[in-house]
C-alpha cells in the first residue's frame, strides 16, 4: 500500500509541476505569408525550441506547450522562443498542397528566426524537429550559434521503429484517448503524459485548419506522394553533408535510453559523423527516459541545456 501511495504522489506531483509551468500568452508573426504562433520570455542568450511530429498525424498533434516544462525554468537565465511549425499547433497551414514537405518546414522555420530578429540561437529540436535543426544549421549557418538535437530518429542513420511502436491504436483518431495512448507509449514513464498536455493535444486535433492538414496528408495522400519520398532524399543528403563535415556548429546530442522508437545506438552514429569534423560535440543518454527525455526528466535536459549554452559563451 506504502509503495501504491508512493507512485500515486509521484504522479500527482508530476501533473501539479506541469500545470505550474505555464507558457506566456502566445503571439502571432506574419511568416511568408503564414501567420505563426510563438511564446517567447526571458532575457540572454536567445535558446529557440523546435518539436517533432509533422501535419497530417490524426493521433497526435504537438505544439509548442510541449515545450513548457523547459521554457519556463530556462526563461528564468535566457530568451526563449517556442514556436508552431507551419501546419502544426496554432500556426497556419502551407499555403501550396506542394509545400506540404519537410523541407518547407525547414525553410518557414528559418524565416521564423529571422523574422524575430535575433541574434545567431541556440538551436534545439526534437525527433523530426531534430532533423530540421540540422537541416537550419547547415543551410543557413548564420542563423545558428549551437545545436541540441534530441532523440531524432528521423535523423540518426539507423533504422527507425517508430511506426511499429506506435501501430494499431485502439482507440478511434482525433481523440483525448488516442493521443493519451500514442504519447504513453513514446515514453518510459506513463505518467509523463499530463492532462495539460493531452488536453493541449486535443485542442489542435479539433483545428479546422488542423483536420484539413490531415485530409491534404492522408486522403489526398500528399503524405506518400510528397511529403515521405522527399523526406527520404533530403535525410540520405544531410547524412551525406554530415560525412563531409559541413555542420560547423557546436552540437549536443541527448537520446533516451529507453526510447521505443530510435535506439542510442543512432546517437553514436551521429556522434561519430559530426565529431570527426567538429571538436564540440558531445552525446548524453538519460537513463529510464523514452522519447520525451525533456519532460520526463526536465531538470536534467534543463542543466544539460543551460550548461551548455553557458559553456558556448564562454568560448
Amino acid at each position: 500500500m506504502k509503495q501504491a501511495d508512493a507512485t500515486m504522489n509521484e504522479h500527482q506531483r508530476a501533473a501539479l509541476q506541469s500545470s505550474k509551468m505555464v507558457l506566456p500568452p502566445a503571439k502571432v508573426i506574419d511568416v511568408d505569408g503564414v501567420g505563426t504562433s510563438y511564446h517567447r520570455a526571458g532575457s540572454g542568450q536567445p535558446i529557440v525550441f523546435i518539436y517533432g511530429g509533422n501535419f497530417g498525424s490524426a493521433d497526435s498533434a504537438p505544439s509548442a506547450h510541449a515545450w513548457n516544462l523547459n521554457f519556463v525554468p530556462l526563461s528564468e537565465r535566457f530568451e526563449v522562443v517556442a514556436f508552431d511549425k507551419i501546419g502544426q499547433g496554432y500556426t497556419a497551414n502551407p499555403l501550396r498542397d506542394e509545400d506540404y514537405t519537410m523541407a518547407a518546414v525547414v525553410r518557414h522555420a528559418a524565416s521564423f528566426i529571422r523574422a524575430m530578429q535575433l541574434p545567431p540561437v541556440h538551436l534545439v529540436g526534437h525527433s523530426r524537429g531534430g532533423f530540421a535543426a540540422v537541416r537550419i544549421a547547415l543551410e543557413y549557418p548564420e542563423l545558428v550559434r549551437s545545436l541540441t538535437i534530441v532523440s531524432s530518429g528521423t535523423l540518426s542513420p539507423r533504422v527507425g521503429t517508430n511506426d511499429l511502436a506506435l501501430a494499431k491504436c485502439p482507440y478511434p483518431p482525433f481523440t483525448r484517448e488516442s493521443g493519451r495512448w500514442v504519447y504513453e507509449n513514446y515514453c518510459y514513464s506513463p505518467q509523463t503524459v499530463t492532462d495539460d498536455w493531452i488536453d493541449r493535444v486535443y485542442d489542435v486535433l479539433q483545428l479546422p485548419k488542423y483536420r484539413e492538414s490531415v485530409v491534404k496528408m492522408v486522403d489526398q495522400q500528399l503524405g506518400a506522394r510528397l511529403f515521405a519520398p522527399q523526406l527520404a532524399r533530403q535525410k540520405r543528403e544531410t547524412l551525406q553533408w554530415l560525412r563531409e563535415g559541413r555542420l560547423q556548429r557546436p552540437t549536443q546530442i541527448i537520446f533516451g535510453a529507453n526510447d521505443p522508437t530510435v535506439n542510442t545506438e543512432g546517437a553514436f552514429d551521429l556522434f561519430d559523423r559530426i565529431g570527426a569534423h567538429q571538436r564540440r560535440t558531445g552525446v548524453h543518454i538519460i537513463n529510464h527516459a523514452g522519447h520525451f527525455s525533456f519532460r520526463e526528466h526536465p531538470a536534467r535536459f534543463n542543466a544539460l541545456l543551460g550548461g551548455f549554452v553557458d559553456l558556448i559563451d564562454a568560448w
